[in-house]
C-alpha cells in the first residue's frame, strides 16, 4: 500500500490539484476555501515537519519583536525565495542552452543517429 506521500509523488501536476482539493486549504488572508476555489500558490496546506531545534529557534527569535511576521510565514518566506531561485536559474540554464548554437547542433547530430 502507497503511503499518502509516496501516492502524491506518482501523481501529474493536475492530478496532484484534484487529489490536493480533497484536503483542507486555506487560501492566503483568510480562514476557509471553497472548493476549487484557490490554486496552490494561493493556500495555505496544513502539514506536520520536522525542523532542526536551532533553526526553529532562530525564527522564533526573528518573530519576537513587535510587528515582525510570524515565524511559520517567515519560514514559509524563506523556502519560497529558494524555490523561485531554483526556479529562475532552471529557466536560465533553459535558455542558454536554446540559445547556444553549438550545443543545438550537437543534439541535433546526436539525434540523427538514434
Amino acid at each position: 500500500m502507497l503511503t499518502k506521500t509516496e501516492k502524491e509523488e506518482d501523481l501529474t501536476e493536475d492530478e496532484l490539484d484534484l487529489h490536493l482539493d480533497k484536503m483542507k486549504r486555506l487560501p492566503r488572508g483568510s480562514f476557509k476555501a471553497k472548493p476549487n476555489a484557490t490554486k496552490l500558490k494561493n493556500c495555505k496546506i496544513k502539514i506536520s515537519l520536522y525542523l532542526d531545534g536551532d533553526v526553529l529557534e532562530y525564527f522564533k527569535k526573528r518573530a519576537e519583536p513587535p510587528h515582525a511576521a510570524p515565524y511559520q510565514t517567515q519560514i514559509n518566506n524563506e523556502l519560497r525565495k529558494t524555490m523561485e531561485t531554483d526556479l529562475q536559474e532552471k529557466a536560465s540554464v533553459e535558455n542558454g542552452l536554446l540559445n547556444n548554437e553549438e550545443f543545438l547542433r550537437a543534439l541535433k547530430e546526436k539525434l540523427e543517429t538514434v
